[in-house]
């Protein structure tokens, strides 16, 4: 729109212009007496205007912009009803899952584990609320008050300082857990951390390259844009949200299958690199070579802040 105005601005002043001469003004009038010439401006003004009526009329295309809160809502409740699945944990009825607190929702499962090892025969924990608030009742205790004690204690120990933990022993054998996060909220690494790990796991992947490619490709913006109609945390043409995350953990997977050198599988993901080219190709660009070796760098990082799976215990 803006260089529509600019261009009519111009043409107007030119004509304000040009009408003030007095030769231009005769020579328009003799083009004007002449039935071609006339219908030749009359067809010429009808049609830009149609064209600058319909520019004018077109509806505008909005970008769809990935909503990062919404996206970590839906995984953290996904990842609790994956949970419930395989019977780690039961729901209860009505049970509001639609803003589930990721920094509390992604510890659920250290939750169950450390239940499980302080209580010898433990029955099904039933999850009654979990937003801001996580909230578990622990059902058929006639006696659970050093079992609490306990449970809390290792509770502290593993989730640290920035969790408030409080288990109200109740009668009628139903104790509640209760556990809210007190810390700063994460932020869009840390976040992307637990996907990572979780795609990492399943296509038995090194979890600190595919976090440091990502880092370097889009520094975890959803929203990312490059070129070739390229966009998304991995700058992929298909997928969008944390889909792009799976996806990169699958080709990352087939690469490193198939003989793929780790730094060559990295680089077909530097971000001005055409995915048909040779792998080793990046090797020839200076700007690519060294942001390869920037990404190899920060798996070190990553690997020394505990982004690491052992896949040798999995496999037991």
């Amino acid at each position: 729109m803006i260089f529509v105005a600019l261009w009519t601005a111009i043409l107007v002043f030119l004509a304000a212009y040009l009408w003030r001469s007095p030769k231009i003004k005769n020579w328009l009038k003799v083009l004007w007496r002449a039935k071609r010439w006339k219908r030749w401006i009359v067809v010429s003004v009808v049609i830009l205007s149609a064209i600058a009526i319909a520019y004018w009329k077109h509806p505008k295309v909005e970008e769809k912009v990935t909503d990062t809160a919404e996206l970590f809502y839906n995984y953290s409740a996904n990842a609790v009803l994956k949970l419930d699945s395989i019977q780690k944990i039961k729901l209860e009825p009505g049970l509001d899952l639609s803003k589930p607190k990721p920094e509390i929702a992604y510890v659920l499962p250290l939750i169950i584990n450390a239940y499980n090892e302080i209580v010898t025969k433990p029955t099904m924990p039933v999850l009654v609320q979990l937003d801001d608030m996580l909230m578990i009742e622990l059902r058929g205790y006639k006696q659970f008050k050093n079992r609490a004690i306990l449970l809390t204690k290792l509770l502290k120990k593993n989730l640290g300082n920035r969790y408030n933990i409080y288990i109200d022993v109740g009668e009628n054998s139903v104790h509640t857990l209760q556990i809210s996060y007190t810390g700063e909220p994460w932020d869009i690494e840390q976040l992307c951390a637990l996907p990572v790990l979780e795609y990492s796991r399943t296509y038995q992947i090194d979890p600190a390259l595919l976090m440091s490619i990502i880092r370097h490709v889009s520094n975890f913006n959803f929203n990312f844009k490059g070129t070739k109609d390229k966009r998304g945390i991995l700058l992929l043409k298909e997928g969008e949200g944390l889909e792009q995350i799976e996806l990169g953990a699958q080709r990352l997977s087939k690469l490193l299958q198939i003989g793929i050198s780790r730094e060559n599988a990295a680089a077909t993901f530097y971000p001005d690199y055409g995915i048909g080219d040779k792998p080793e190709n990046w090797k020839q660009s200076p700007l690519a070579k060294s942001w390869v070796d920037q990404v190899l760098a920060d798996v070190t990082f990553y690997r020394e802040n505990g982004l690491h799976i052992n896949f040798a215990n999995n496999a037991k």
